[in-house]
């Protein structure tokens, strides 16, 4: 029997009135309405936030009832000091206290105790997401916390009026700065025990001792004890001395350990300037794909409109100014055109692998292993100070060893990184090398990502070892970028079809937002009152969503509630260095995003050009089959 609708009566249907809709279907109105509104913006959904939510967001499901609620406090806590980071200009509105530092610190009154609570909330994540880890990652959070907070193991106190907090307060300090970590260097030693008594035992005894590890629960109380005897005497203190009229002592020893683990940071730094490009590459591809539903020839012409809107901005309308920098800086436009060609050669060479279901994951351990080399040289020195602090403190040393105070840390930023640079390259082609057989796609995905991240900054790194002042302009590198994209587009206007052209698309808008370095993104938070570091702050966040796979992820050394105790720990603590930093204003991080964009950002965008964005065409390709399927 036809499917095909009998004519409507003449005297019972209007000639303007729409057809009317089968059984089943959408009324015409509505299925216009979805073509015009709807189905443009769903691939930015998909792409931008649905889909990187649904694969990468902070996995909490799988935690244990306490991890939860410490996760939670965690995140709420972090939340609250980014918005804080934000209109950090608020602070200073009230009253600031002086604090005698070269050059001097002003604090806003509040600022202490929130770090304080801070600190509390960052350590007790990190030490509690340790206790459930491998015992060398005990040992480590345990010397780092040691380290870190040694300046503020002695408060100095004097009695006033016969105030407790005064008199004992200094005692409970001490006696939290070392029952803290010495409940994971006890938990190191019944593991140690647990393991050699349960390798003389049956299974039946290891069961029985496994279920007999009650220690567990009393070292996660010995721990919050210790912590909130040493953060909240140290609070204790200062709200007693300001009640007696007097400064202390407490916010100036807040400040020398900011300045001395501010070091810390940076690999935050580093993650949210890399963050910003994986945000832009999901929202580059959103956009183009939202064309893919036009034919070809639109396409085109849609692609061509946007080239020349961007030649238009970056080149055509300052064409005087990039004629005096080409004739007055030639050798920076030499090395910035040598620069693409070969970082187009070497993603080439090494991205063009099929698909593995292991890039998440992959990409994840890129940015933060980079992100953690790219700061070892300010993180050694951080070690290196603290270390001696503790030294001071433990045996009564009027002042610093000599390699506290002369600690190289230029030294291992001028010779230590490329070296860094060049080891990471050789294990980068073994990884990849490696993977080539097809049963280890993860190792290849790394290893891609190592070789394409290395081969850029590593001749960079040597070239910061002479005395040559080589420049490089992003804005010269966008401008080569998209010439190429049009020169492509002109040289295969016939032959491109909507998939390639949707490829050239998300290019074009990738670089633009990249090698603008955020500053779309501080431009729309300006336009609602908000300051310049909003883009970290951003970064900060979009981690939290778009790459925190791996927290998904468990083994018998990092369980999953140690990833995500310890992730969320580190991200409280750097955060409130953040945030101290910015209220006190003594100093910016502009230097740090800068080295992370370049050395991270610029080879990371690359890299996710030469694995996701070539293969745009291939998801056109399997719409438009889909569409067709439909028809």
């Amino acid at each position: 029997m036809s499917r095909e609708p009998a004519g409507p009566p003449a005297t019972e249907v209007p000639s303007e009135a729409p057809p009317a809709a089968r059984p089943g279907e959408e009324p015409v109105p509505r299925r216009r309405l979805h073509r015009a509104v709807v189905a443009p913006v769903r691939p930015v959904w998909e792409a931008t936030f649905r889909d990187v939510v649904l694969e990468s967001h902070l996995r909490l499901r799988g935690l244990s009832r306490s991890q939860l609620h410490l996760a939670r406090a965690g995140l709420v806590m972090l939340a609250g000091l980014l918005v804080s980071v934000v209109f950090v200009d608020e602070w200073r509105r009230g009253d600031l206290l002086a604090i005698g530092q070269d050059p001097p610190v002003f604090l806003p009154v509040g600022l202490l105790p929130v770090t304080l609570t801070a600190f509390l909330v960052a350590w007790s994540l990190l030490l509690w997401g340790a206790l459930a880890a491998s015992p060398a990652v005990r040992l480590v959070v345990a010397a780092l916390f040691v380290l870190t907070n040694a300046t503020l193991r002695v408060p100095i106190s004097f009695e006033v009026n016969d105030r407790v907090a005064l008199e004992w307060g200094p005692e409970l300090v001490r006696a939290g700065y070392y029952l803290a970590p010495g409940a994971l260097l006890a938990s190191v030693v019944a593991t140690v025990v647990a393991s050699l008594v349960a390798a003389r035992l049956g299974p039946p005894g290891r069961r029985r001792l496994r279920a007999a590890r009650w220690w567990t629960a009393l070292l996660r109380v010995l721990v919050v004890v210790g912590l909130l005897a040493f953060f909240g005497s140290l609070l204790w203190i200062h709200v007693v001395f300001v009640q007696e009229g007097f400064q202390g002592s407490v916010q100036a020893m807040m400040a020398g350990t900011i300045v001395e683990i501010d070091g810390l940071l940076l690999p935050l730094v580093y993650v949210s300037a890399v963050a910003v490009v994986d945000f832009s590459l999901d929202l580059s591809e959103g956009i183009a794909l939202s064309a893919r539903s036009v034919g070809a020839r639109l396409a085109r012409w849609l692609l061509a409109a946007l080239l020349a809107v961007k030649l238009w901005l970056l080149l055509l309308d300052e064409l005087g100014e990039w004629a005096a920098y080409v004739r007055e800086r030639p050798v920076a436009v030499v090395r910035t055109v040598v620069s693409l060609l070969l970082l187009a050669l070497v993603v080439r060479l090494v991205t063009r692998f099929a698909a593995t279901g292991a890039f998440e994951i992959a990409e994840e351990r890129l940015l933060y292993t980079c992100s953690v080399a790219l700061a070892m040289p300010f993180i050694a020195t951080v070690l290196a100070v603290s270390f001696g602090v503790v030294l001071v403190s433990q045996l009564q040393r009027p002042e610093l060893p000599g390699f506290a105070t002369s600690f190289p840390t230029e030294r291992l930023q001028q010779y230590g990184l490329p070296a860094l640079a060049a080891l990471a390259l050789a294990i980068g082609l073994w990884l990849w090398g490696r993977g080539r057989s097809g049963r280890r796609g993860g190792d290849r995905e790394l290893g891609s990502g190592l070789v394409v991240v290395t081969a850029w900054a590593l001749p960079a790194l040597l070239l910061n070892l002479t005395d040559w002042q080589v420049g490089f302009s992003e804005r010269l590198f966008d401008v080569l970028l998209t010439l190429g994209v049009a020169g492509v587009l002109a040289v295969r206007w016939r032959r491109l079809d909507t998939g390639g052209v949707v490829t050239l698309a998300a290019l074009t808008v990738f670089s633009w937002f990249v090698l603008s370095q955020g500053d779309w993104i501080a431009f729309v938070g300006g336009l609602v009152g908000l300051s310049g570091i909003v883009v970290v702050v951003f970064g900060v966040a979009y981690s939290l969503v778009g790459d925190a796979a791996f927290t998904a992820g468990s083994s018998r050394r990092l369980p999953q509630g140690s990833r995500v105790l310890l992730f969320v720990g580190y991200l409280v603590l750097s955060v409130t260095i953040l945030h101290w930093v910015e209220a006190t204003h003594s100093h910016t991080s502009d230097a740090a995003t800068q080295a992370g964009f370049f050395y991270l950002a610029i080879p990371i965008a690359a890299w996710l050009v030469g694995r996701r964005l070539v293969r745009l065409d291939e998801e056109v390709e399997e719409y438009e089959e889909a569409v067709e399927g439909l028809g």
